[in-house]
């Protein structure tokens, strides 16, 4: 019988003024721990959470495990009646954005397993505010108003290789060398179209030394009317939506064609201007046919790749500027994709309707969605906080108490709940992703991994 089905019928036994109450002999002190920003792929100082024995007999401790992105240092076995023990706890951020996570500590108390909310932010070494600049309509061949990106840095020292403009736009700044910790510097720049339409570059910054670069999105509108003899589709390539820690190589083909019918073109380079993940480029050309002279009326290729990793950003903009002899040289083709998070989770958190203590709501259903291009991927350990329960028998494709899913694989979860007290009860269900998060890299090698994966519960216990 479970606690909750022992506790209705107990109700059913005794008068509402006798309620039966477990006395838990645990007192775990702060109930969440909350990390300051910090840099991506850094660890963070420690924090300390502090189980006490508040009972009257002795406490075993039988584990301790932290979620997502957090590992621990556990100080705590058998702890007296009267005594305590500490928990240290650190955040390893392997992602870009805000991690959450759970700390569960399994003991001998009937309220175990005891749950610690953890959250932390991992910011990118560099950031650029604005993140994208758009210049409106200008006239070809006239200068628009300039505009300005800031730059800073996040964390320790930035050496700045380069500072570059692609496509119709010209950069200046006034940024030193090397940027110190906290410093920040302007960057600003101005449209200068050549061609009519849409003109879409990229403002780039890289560093060697960091092994990142960075990028804002450029976009402006040349108005007027030029004779161009160059044809390039598609104007901007879209590689969609990636799947975070998705390795996989992607491919995209731009067009470039002399539509004269008597005067040949002379290509002189083909460049990509990109943001930087973990020391690459997330934008690289794969092959380029265009090279050397196009006749008149034929056509080349330029195959341009995207390759994903753990720290590829949220969004990740570029530029494929392309020189030639033509009047409306340089032509550019923009570039862009944006990351998914590691399983989608429809929806995201759930409300209970109020309910009386001592009784079980029906299942409500979460849909899990896995956007790793991995087989195998494992959602281990499922724990859930709070008065609720979760059935991986439930719903249309039931994922099990120990979710394993395959790309693009989807299977679904029931959670209910069963308020022990009145009142709000918030809870959560964590996920954290296993072999991306094993147990001995983030322990022992101090190894990053993905954020927890949460669904967050409210309810309400009625008397």
């Amino acid at each position: 019988m479970s606690r909750a089905q022992l506790t209705a019928a107990l109700a059913l036994l005794l008068p509402c003024s006798f309620a039966f109450h477990a006395t838990a002999q645990v007192s775990i002190s702060p109930p969440s721990l909350k990390f300051l920003s910090q840099v991506v792929s850094s660890t963070s100082p420690s924090q300390t959470v502090t189980l006490s024995n508040v009972g009257h007999t002795t406490l075993t401790v039988s584990s301790v495990a932290a979620s997502g992105g957090y590992s621990v240092a556990n100080h705590c076995a058998s702890v007296q009646a009267g005594s305590s023990c500490t928990i240290d706890v650190s955040f390893i951020s392997g992602l870009i954005g805000t991690t959450a996570g759970v700390l569960t500590i399994a003991d001998s108390d009937p309220s175990s397993p005891q749950m610690v909310d953890l959250s932390g932010i991992a910011v990118s070494p560099l950031t650029m505010s604005p993140s994208s600049l758009n210049f409106g309509k200008v006239a070809i061949g006239t200068k628009s108003q300039s505009k300005t990106v800031t730059i800073t840095s996040n964390g320790a020292a930035i050496a700045i290789a380069t500072i570059a403009a692609s496509g119709d736009y010209i950069q200046s700044n006034n940024c030193p060398a090397t940027l110190s910790a906290g410093q920040s510097c302007t960057i600003s720049a101005s449209f200068a179209p050549t061609s009519s339409g849409t003109v879409t570059g990229a403002l780039s910054v890289t560093s060697t030394a960091s092994g990142f670069g960075f990028a804002a999105g450029l976009t402006g509108t040349g108005t007027g009317t030029v004779v161009s003899q160059v044809s390039i589709r598609p104007k901007t390539l879209s590689f969609g939506s990636i799947g975070a820690l998705d390795f996989t190589k992607r491919s995209k083909t731009i067009t470039l064609a002399n539509v004269s019918s008597t005067t040949s073109v002379t290509i002189q380079s083909v460049s990509v201007t990109s943001p930087r993940s973990s020391g690459t480029d997330d934008y690289q050309i794969a092959s380029n046919r265009c090279q050397g002279m196009l006749a008149p009326g034929a056509e080349c290729q330029i195959s341009i790749s995207l390759g994903a990793s753990q720290f590829f950003p949220i969004r990740s903009s570029g530029t494929v500027t392309i020189v030639d002899s033509d009047t409306t040289s340089p032509q550019t083709v923009g570039l862009s994709a944006t990351m998914l998070p590691e399983v989608s989770i429809r929806p995201a958190s759930l409300t209970f309707a109020p309910q009386p203590v001592g009784t079980t709501s029906a299942s409500q259903i979460v849909t899990l969605t896995n956007n790793f291009d991995d087989s195998g991927i494992s959602l281990l350990p499922l724990s859930v906080s709070g008065d609720f329960i979760v059935d991986g028998t439930a719903g249309s494709t039931p994922c099990g108490l120990s979710p394993g899913l395959n790309p693009g694989q989807s299977c679904t979860l029931g959670v209910s709940f069963a308020p022990n007290h009145t009142g709000t009860i918030n809870g959560e269900v964590s996920f954290t992703l296993y072999p991306e998060c094993d147990p001995e890299l983030v322990i022992i090698q101090h190894e990053p991994c993905p954020a927890a994966q949460t669904i967050v519960l409210t309810g309400t216990g009625q008397s």
